[in-house]
């Protein structure tokens, strides 16, 4: 695995780290910042490129990583031919291995959409924080519940087979939107097709459509990391009314 890594410098005010500020995120919710300070623990700013495999499948836990930009899928393999099943997309706010840090070994492929920057916290710290401030561990099953609820949605918004396929997409769009902005993460069509469960011709087919309508602006560059949405449109059409 390659990365870049640096130590981190949230302790002598550099901004662009935002995993240890609790308004820009709030990870270390429950502890003051000198507690943190005080543990004189490697935490390292890190970047991983687009592509770029973060961890596997059955790979050893030992770190978390806070995502400050980018975003990251979460996939499975399933069945005699592997095929890939993408099971949740994490953004900017989001923890990469909070579920392995319970199970002990990573339950995805994790891996990096466009180029993806967090703060990664080794487990150990993560474990002792939990031990020693109470107000950090409630945070933490917090977030644990928020994971499991965000699962739970994608599945009953994305996986029903009975919605038509283009109102499935809609709402994978706008699950796949950059905070509240009118840009949305830029996915393969052979990932957008993982997600839903659905051909890589209709994933095609209904993108291409969306294109058509204006719902969406594609540049045709893959390395673009975002596209342009008409967001008012896309809600519509999720929400099961017909096209604008």
């Amino acid at each position: 695995m390659q990365f870049m890594s640096t130590h981190c410098t949230a302790w002598h005010g550099i901004r662009e780290c935002r995993a240890c500020d609790g308004k820009e995120n709030a990870f270390f919710a429950g502890v003051a910042h000198q507690d943190v300070a005080a543990l004189h623990v490697q935490i390292d700013n890190v970047s991983y490129a687009l592509g770029e495999t973060i961890y596997r499948l059955d790979a050893p836990a030992e770190t978390l990583l806070v995502i400050r930009t980018g975003a990251v899928k979460l996939a499975r393999y399933a069945g005699k031919d592997a095929k890939q099943r993408i099971v949740r997309v994490l953004k900017p706010g989001d923890v990469v291995g909070m579920d392995a840090m319970l199970a002990g070994t990573a339950q995805h492929h994790a891996v990096a959409v466009g180029e993806v920057r967090g703060c990664r916290i080794p487990i150990a710290v993560v474990q002792q924080l939990c031990m020693e401030h109470p107000g950090f561990q409630w945070n933490m099953m917090r977030q644990l519940q928020s994971s499991l609820r965000e699962t739970e949605q994608w599945l009953v918004d994305l996986t029903c087979g009975s919605v038509p396929a283009r109102e499935r997409m809609a709402r994978l769009l706008l699950r796949l939107r950059d905070g509240d902005s009118d840009r949305i993460y830029h996915f393969s069509l052979k990932d957008l097709s993982a997600m839903l469960c659905i051909t890589l011709e209709t994933a095609s087919r209904v993108i291409t459509e969306f294109a058509g309508l204006g719902l969406m602006v594609r540049t045709g560059k893959h390395s673009e990391q975002f596209f342009s949405a008409d967001i008012a449109a896309l809600q519509r059409v999720a929400a099961g009314a017909p096209a604008p």
